[in-house]
């Protein structure tokens, strides 16, 4: 009996140093420290390398755009012209839009693939416009006019990201709304882009991606928009513009404008302005964009984990797209 205890004693002593061994030897998981993304800690755990999970950056962005105006309506004085003035007559030739500003946007990492933001504008910009009017069936030579404007873009979107070892892909969408003084509805715009890239690591620690991909942008408000300007504001310098168009002119192209212009003093008859720069239109314009596609490439710099530096290019025969700045990246 003896024996057998002292066998089971044995035993019993062998195996605790056993498993106080294989206690010793756990390897204590490192804890994740932000609230955000939720998973992850399974992300930490599985050694993804994730960048902090809150971001602010402020960047500089152009846009140019072409339009076509499917329709056009417009009063003048208050008087409507609609048979006299519209998208038939003036024969809208080309329009460019065009807009710069300062970005901010604030984004978050919800979840270790998706990334939600805001976004918050202020652009200077403007409209260019050709025409080559029509009336009683004869064309006249081509006239330009230029309008500029300030404008606030305020929207949210959100982004989806893969990574597979050191490429990596992105689908982004978001829906943005300019307000300007010009136009009595806010803008709508919705813009999809789609990327695909390489990432290197350097000795030092910092990082660089490259990408290419495509973005898509198309209007939100497709019932049209309208507004209200100045003939002065509408086109500056419009007396003497207008003099050097008309001087241009052939005898039978002037007396054809001398009988539109004839119409249009008719209906304006008793209405007391004191320049024509001050007369005020009204006008409701249906526009679109003629490329709604363009080929993207850019990339990033990453300083360290809380500096980047981002810059992406996008261009197509009918409009272009510059973006350049700064992020900066927290816990949270």
């Amino acid at each position: 009996m003896k024996t057998v205890l002292s066998l089971l004693l044995i035993t019993f002593c062998t195996l605790s140093s056993l498993f106080a061994q294989e206690d010793s030897t756990k390897v204590i998981k490192e804890k994740y420290p932000y609230r955000f993304p939720i998973w992850g800690q399974k992300v930490m755990d599985r050694g993804i390398e994730f960048p902090k999970p809150a971001g602010i950056s402020v960047s500089y962005i152009f846009n140019e755009m072409y339009l076509d105006i499917s329709e056009f309506n417009m009063s003048i004085g208050g008087i409507p012209m609609d048979d006299i003035l519209n998208e038939e007559t003036l024969g809208f030739k080309k329009t460019r839009a065009f807009t710069n500003g300062t970005n901010l946007r604030a984004d978050l990492f919800v979840l270790p693939f998706m990334n939600v933001y805001g976004l918050f504008s202020l652009n200077k910009g403007g409209t260019e416009v050709s025409l080559q009017p029509t009336f009683g069936g004869t064309t006249l030579p081509e006239f330009g006019s230029k309008v500029e404007f300030d404008a606030v873009t305020f929207g949210g979107g959100m982004t989806l990201h893969y990574a597979i070892q050191k490429y990596f892909i992105s689908a982004d969408i978001n829906i943005s709304s300019s307000k300007s003084a010009l136009l009595d509805q806010n803008v709508g715009v919705v813009t999809s882009s789609y990327r695909l890239g390489r990432r290197f690591q350097f000795k030092n620690k910092t990082k660089l991606a490259f990408y290419i991909g495509a973005m898509y942008r198309n209007f939100i408000n497709h019932t049209g928009n309208s507004g209200r300007i100045t003939l002065g504001e509408a086109l500056p310098g419009l007396e003497e513009s207008y003099t050097n168009w008309y001087d241009g002119l052939s005898g039978p192209q002037k007396k054809i404008m001398d009988q539109v212009e004839q119409r249009i003093a008719d209906r304006l008859e008793g209405k007391g302005y004191s320049s024509v720069g001050e007369i005020p239109i009204a006008y409701y314009i249906q526009k679109d964009l003629i490329q709604k596609w363009t080929f993207q490439f850019g990339g990033n710099y990453e300083l360290n984990d809380r500096w980047m530096i981002r810059g992406e290019y996008g261009v197509s025969n009918y409009s272009k797209f510059l973006m350049t700045g700064v992020n900066y990246r927290f816990g949270l």
